[in-house]
């Protein structure tokens, strides 16, 4: 009997602390306090591509695009093999590929550049000052939409260009084809001239 009562004092007090401790574990919790969202700001330095829409505005707008920053968006490399015992090297750095010595010229992505002239089908624009300096993006039906990059003697996604009195074959170092690369604008600087260009200055009454 004793031990029958003992055993049951045994049960009750281990039944007690498990209900001691299940009431710890259901304390309140309290409410996680959630961040607001924060608004996203705007950068004014966001480059755009430069398109036959923006063109149309500017001209419109009476702006000369000459006078416009432009950037490229891709990098692009210029390579020709040139003899080191001959050849004069104003620019870029000398390589040795495949057995030959290369002249490299690197235009990295954001570079800025300008018009120097406008053709019926696009733009000449330059990188740096010298009559044969320059590089053709068209505006054609190849590229309704945008200013990109134009050569010849295409090849497996290069192209060839007379840069610098040389042939030079041009390549896109961050795309698969150098007609990729297009001509980029900053918006800050879009925004700017139009709004400049649309600033009134009134009228006075005629006497």
């Amino acid at each position: 009997m004793n031990r029958l009562f003992l055993s049951f004092l045994i049960v009750i007090s281990v039944f007690a602390v498990a209900c001691r401790h299940h009431k710890k574990i259901q304390m309140p919790i309290k409410p996680v306090e959630v961040a607001k969202p924060v608004e996203a700001v705007v950068d004014t330095n966001t480059y755009v591509p430069f398109t036959k829409d923006l063109y149309n505005r500017l001209k419109a707008y009476n702006i000369d695009v000459k006078k416009v920053q432009f950037f490229v968006d891709q990098q692009m490399v210029l390579n020709r093999y040139i003899d080191v015992n001959k050849a004069e090297l104003k620019s870029g750095v000398v390589k040795f590929v495949n057995g030959r010595y290369t002249n490299e010229i690197v235009i990295p992505a954001l570079t800025p550049c300008v018009v120097d002239s406008i053709d019926y089908d696009g733009f000449r624009v330059s990188f740096e000052k010298g009559s044969y300096n320059f590089f053709k993006f068209i505006n054609n039906k190849y590229s309704p939409d945008f200013f990109a990059f134009s050569g010849s003697n295409w090849k497996e996604g290069t192209a060839e260009i007379y840069y610098d009195k040389q042939v030079y074959r041009v390549s896109c170092g961050s795309c698969s084809s150098v007609s990729d690369v297009k001509l980029m604008v900053k918006q800050s600087d879009m925004d700017k001239s139009e709004t400049k260009t649309k600033t009134l200055t009134g009228r006075k009454v005629d006497f």
